[in-house]
């Protein structure tokens, strides 16, 4: 069975990171046609979060292939895999449990914080994983991706929350922060690798 799931996610985890980046985007363009918004589009996101699954594992192939798959790096990889499976587990749950037992009250709060638990999980790993890799390179390279990730989020919010002030844009829920971030993140990581093989090349 790993043999299996390795073969399916390759070495190009450029390609599952654009993937999921243009999940992320078909879904944010039903949502700017009205099609999908607020709950409706947590389902079609959670599906998009699949990608970063085969995402994780196609990293560790690529980093195993070079030798710089380090201890720390992978348990990282095997945390994000469990956080995007707890992710989509969670939202399911919530989802279903909103739609069959009309919650009220505290369980209403509750289920709706439910699928946010696993965003805490993502930033603790990212966290954890600064403070366990113990190579100086791709520790700065991972801390320039998540502020690549930040940069970005920074740049949409500003200018989406200027244009939705002046009723140009529809509003945008606030969970999309972390997705956004994520993709900046991951196309950072990507363009970082792409650019060490061509000096390798070289």
């Amino acid at each position: 069975m790993a043999g299996i799931v390795d073969k399916i996610a390759g070495r190009r985890p450029w390609m599952w990171a654009l993937a999921f980046a243009g999940a992320m985007g078909i879904v944010a363009w039903f949502e700017h046609r009205h099609v999908l918004g607020g709950i409706r589009s947590l389902p079609f996101v959670a599906a998009g979060c699949l990608f970063l699954i085969p995402l994780a594992k196609s990293a560790n192939n690529c980093a195993s292939a070079s030798g710089t798959l380090t201890p720390a790096m992978r348990q990282y990889n095997r945390r994000m895999m469990i956080w995007a499976v707890s992710y989509i587990v969670l939202l399911g749950i919530a989802m279903s449990i909103r739609h069959n037992l009309d919650p009220q009250g505290p369980l209403l709060w509750l289920i709706a914080v439910l699928p946010s638990l696993p965003m805490l999980f993502f930033i603790w790993a990212m966290v954890r994983y600064l403070k366990e890799e113990t190579d100086e390179y791709l520790r700065l390279r991972n801390t320039l991706s998540a502020l690549f990730g930040l940069a970005l989020l920074l740049g949409v919010g500003t200018f989406w929350g200027f244009l939705e002030a002046f009723k140009v844009v529809p509003h945008v829920d606030a969970w999309w922060v972390v997705p956004v971030w994520a993709m900046g993140m991951g196309l950072a990581n990507v363009f970082q690798v792409m650019r060490d093989r061509k000096g390798n090349d070289q």
